[in-house]
C-alpha cells in the first residue's frame, strides 16, 4: 500500500473536516516531541558509555583525587558521587588538547545523526553549565532554577522519571541546552526549601572566599565539592550537645557563639571553636572568672586556623572585649597550647586551613618575655627553680604588669612593639620616636626600611639595622649561640633586619650577596622559624646553583605540595621535559591540583597572596605559584607542557 503525503494546511484524510495540522497532524507533533525526548536521553547514555570506554582511567584518577577532598562519606555516598562525577567529568574535565570528553563525543557522533534538530541539540551540548540555585517555578513539564551567583534563570524540561520537585527548593544541576530550554545531565539534586536562603548564602560566601572572577567557572570547577559541603553548612553543634564543667565555661562558649553568628561566620567554624574550647576546659579544669578574656583568646585562635569573615587583629579583638592586645595573645597562647594536637590533626586531614606563622602573636609573646625578664631582674631572682616557677605563673596566670622602672631603651622597645602592630604613617612615626630614645635599635631601621619608597633606601636602612644588631650582640655571641639563635629573645631584631636585608639584596639584583645572607641565617637558626629555606631555594634556582638547591630540599625534606612542585621545577631546570619530570608533576598534582592553573595563567593570581591556606586548597596553590612563577616562566615551553 502506498503512503499518501498530506500538506499541513490541507483537509485531514480522516474526514473530520479540520486541517491536517489541527487534527491528526497535532498528534504526530506530540509524537515527534516524545521521540526527541527519548533520543536525547539515549544520547546522554551514549556519551557516558563513550567516556567509560575511552577515558575510564582518567575519570578514575580524577575521582580518586576528589575523594581526598570529600569528607566522611560512606559507601552509598561514594557510589552516588562517583556516578555524578562521571557526568561532571564528561563536560568539565579536560583530555587531549584541552577538549572535553563531550567535545570528543560530539565530533565522533555528529556525522551519524540524520535528524537536523537532534544534530543541532547535540552540538549545543558543548556549552553545558553547572547551576546552583532556587527552584522558582515547578510544573509537571518544567522547572525554573534561578542561579544563586549569576541570577540567570534556566528553564529545565522535566520528562522521564524527573518529578517530585517543590517550588522554593534549592537545586544543584548540570544542564545541557535543549532548544530554548535545558536538560538535566543526568538529574536535579534538590534540598529542602526551609534552608534555601542559607544555602544561597553559603554558595555566595564560598565563591567570594575562593577569589574567582567568574561565577560560572567557579561553579563548574567546584560543583561536586559544593554539592557535598552545602548541606553540611547547617551542621553547627547545639550548646545542649556539651556537658560543660562550669557555668563560666558555658558562658564563654555562649558569648563566642553569639558574637560569631553576629559576625556572619559559618556554622562549622563556630562549631569547631566551641569544640576546641570544650577540649581546653576538660584538660585544664580552669575556673573562668572573666569570660570575655577567654572569648577574646578563642576568637583570635579561630582566626588563625579558619577562613573567617571578620578577620580582627589582636589589638582589635582586645578593644572589642576590653583587654590589651598582649593579654589577647596570652589567652590565645594558653588555649592553643592545650589543643595544639587537635589543631594539627585537623590540618593534616585538610578540614581547616593551615595555621600560619602569626607575627603579631609572636611579637606579643616576645614583648611579654621582655617584661618577664625585666621583672626577674628587679626581683633579684637567681635560683633557676624560683625563676622557672615565676615564669610559669606569669605565663599561665596573666595579670596586670608589675610596676618596673623604665629606661630610655625600655621605652624605645615598647614603641617598637607598638609600631609593629600599626601600619602606614603611624608605624613610621612610632619607629622614629623609638630612635630618638635609642638611636641604635635595629628594629627601628627595620621598620623604616619596610616603609621605604625605593629599594635603594630600603637596602641602606636594612643594612644599618644589621650592622647595629651585630655590634649590640658582639661576635663572640654569634659564635657561642650559633644553631639556636632565634630561641634567644635578644637576637630577634637582628634576625628580622638580616632577613629583610637579604630579600632587598635579591630584589636589587645582588643575588649572590642575598644567598650569602640567607645561608648565614640558616646556619644561625637551622630550625628556620623565619621560613628562609624557601627564599634560599628560589635564589639558588635563579642563580643556577641547582646542586645546592637539591641539597637544601633534601635537608628540609617535607611531604608538602610546595616541596613537590619544587622538585618538578628543579628537574625542569636541570634536565628539561624528562620522563622523571612527568612523573614528578603527576605526584605534585596529587598534592595540589590547582597550582598548574595559576602557573599556566588559566587562573589569575591575586594582587596579594592569601594569609591562610589549607593543604591542597586554592590558597595554597596561589602561594606556591605566586612565589615561584618568575622561575617557571623562564622555562621555554613550560606552559604547554603543564597543560598536557
Amino acid at each position: 500500500m502506498s503512503t499518501v503525503k498530506v500538506s499541513r494546511n490541507e483537509p485531514c484524510p480522516c474526514g473530520s473536516g479540520k486541517k491536517y495540522k489541527k487534527c491528526c497532524g497535532s498528534k504526530e507533533a506530540v509524537s515527534i516531541k516524545e521521540v526527541l525526548n527519548h533520543e536525547v536521553i539515549e544520547l546522554q547514555k551514549e556519551v557516558r558509555a563513550f567516556a567509560l570506554t575511552h577515558y575510564a582511567g582518567d575519570m578514575k584518577e580524577d575521582f580518586t583525587d576528589l575523594l581526598e577532598i570529600l569528607e566522611d562519606i560512606d559507601r552509598e555516598e561514594k557510589e552516588f558521587y562517583e556516578f555524578v562525577h562521571s557526568f561532571w567529568y564528561i563536560l568539565f574535565g579536560t583530555v587531549d588538547d584541552e577538549d572535553s570528553i563531550m567535545d570528543e563525543f560530539i565530533h565522533e557522533k555528529t556525522p551519524y545523526i540524520a535528524r537536523p534538530r537532534l544534530k543541532s541539540i547535540l552540538q549545543s551540548w558543548a556549552e553545558g553549565k553547572a547551576v546552583a540555585g532556587i527552584m522558582t517555578e515547578v510544573t509537571d513539564e518544567k522547572a525554573a532554577i534561578k542561579d544563586s551567583l549569576t541570577g540567570k534563570v534556566y528553564n529545565v524540561s522535566l520528562f522521564g522519571e524527573m518529578n517530585g520537585f517543590e517550588e522554593g527548593n534549592f537545586a544543584f544541576a548540570i544542564l545541557l541546552p535543549y532548544g530554548e530550554e535545558h536538560l538535566a545531565f543526568p538529574a536535579i539534586l534538590d534540598l529542602p526549601k526551609e534552608n534555601a536562603s542559607r544555602f544561597e548564602d553559603y554558595i555566595q560566601y564560598s565563591f567570594e572566599d575562593a577569589g574567582y572572577d567568574h561565577p560560572e567557572v567557579y561553579l563548574a570547577e567546584y560543583f561536586i565539592d559544593l554539592m557535598n559541603e552545602t548541606p553540611k553548612s547547617l551542621s553547627a553543634p547545639s550548646m545542649d550537645n556539651f556537658d560543660w564543667p562550669s557555668k563560666g565555661a558555658e558562658n564563654v562558649a555562649d558569648i563566642f557563639r553569639k558574637d560569631m553568628e553576629q559576625a556572619g561566620e559559618e556554622p562549622w567554624i563556630i562549631g569547631m571553636g566551641i569544640s576546641l574550647w570544650m577540649e581546653y576546659c576538660e584538660k585544664t579544669g580552669k575556673q573562668v572568672k572573666k569570660p570575655d578574656n577567654y572569648v577574646a583568646g578563642l576568637r583570635y585562635l579561630v582566626t588563625t586556623i579558619a577562613p573567617v569573615m571578620e578577620t580582627l587583629t589582636q589589638k582589635e579583638i582586645g578593644e572589642k572585649y576590653g583587654i590589651s592586645g598582649s593579654r589577647v595573645s596570652n589567652y590565645y597562647g594558653d588555649i592553643y597550647n592545650e589543643v595544639e594536637d587537635t589543631i594539627r590533626q585537623l590540618i593534616e586531614s585538610s578540614n581547616v586551613e593551615e595555621v600560619p606563622p602569626v607575627q603579631s602573636h609572636n611579637l606579643a609573646m616576645e614583648s611579654e618575655m621582655h617584661d618577664i625578664v625585666k621583672e626577674i631582674q628587679e626581683l633579684g631572682l637567681t635560683d633557676m627553680e624560683e625563676i622557672n616557677d615565676y615564669m610559669e605563673k606569669r605565663v599561665n596566670e596573666p595579670g596586670p604588669k608589675r610596676n618596673t622602672s623604665q629606661s630610655k631603651e625600655d621605652k624605645a622597645q615598647d614603641l617598637i612593639y607598638a609600631a609593629m602592630e600599626e601600619s602606614g604613617k603611624k608605624r613610621v612615626q612610632l619607629a622614629e620616636q623609638a630612635l630618638e630614645l635609642n638611636p641604635n635599635h635595629p628594629d627601628a631601621y627595620n621598620i623604616l626600611g619596610e616603609e621605604a619608597s625605593s629599594i635603594t633606601a630600603a637596602l641602606t636602612l636594612f643594612e644599618k639595622g644589621v650592622k647595629l644588631g651585630r655590634e649590640e650582640l658582639g661576635q663572640d655571641f654569634f659564635k657561642q649561640n650559633k644553631g639556636y639563635f632565634w630561641g634567644l629573645i635578644e637576637t630577634r631584631p637582628y634576625m628580622r633586619a638580616a632577613a629583610n636585608f637579604a630579600a632587598a639584596l635579591e630584589g636589587a639584583g645582588r643575588i649572590k650577596d642575598a644567598i650569602s645572607q640567607y645561608e648565614e641565617l640558616l646556619e644561625l637558626n637551622p630550625d628556620d622559624n623565619q621560613g628562609i629555606r624557601d627564599l634560599l631555594f628560589s635564589a639558588y634556582c635563579a642563580d643556577g646553583q641547582l646542586k645546592k638547591a637539591q641539597k637544601l630540599l633534601k635537608q628540609y625534606e617535607e611531604t608538602t605540595a610546595e616541596n613537590a612542585y619544587n622538585q618538578v621545577l628543579l628537574e625542569l631546570l636541570a634536565n628539561g621535559f624528562t620522563a622523571k619530570a612527568d612523573k614528578l608533576l603527576k605526584e605534585a598534582k596529587r598534592s595540589n591540583k590547582y597550582v598548574v592553573d595559576y602557573l599556566t595563567g588559566k587562573k589569575k593570581l591575586p594582587a596579594e597572596l592569601p594569609d591562610y591556606y589549607g593543604f591542597g586548597d586554592q590558597n595554597e596553590a596561589m602561594i606556591i605559584a605566586g612565589l615561584k612563577k618568575h622561575l617557571w616562566d623562564k622555562i621555554s615551553g613550560v606552559k604547554e607542557w603543564l597543560k598536557k
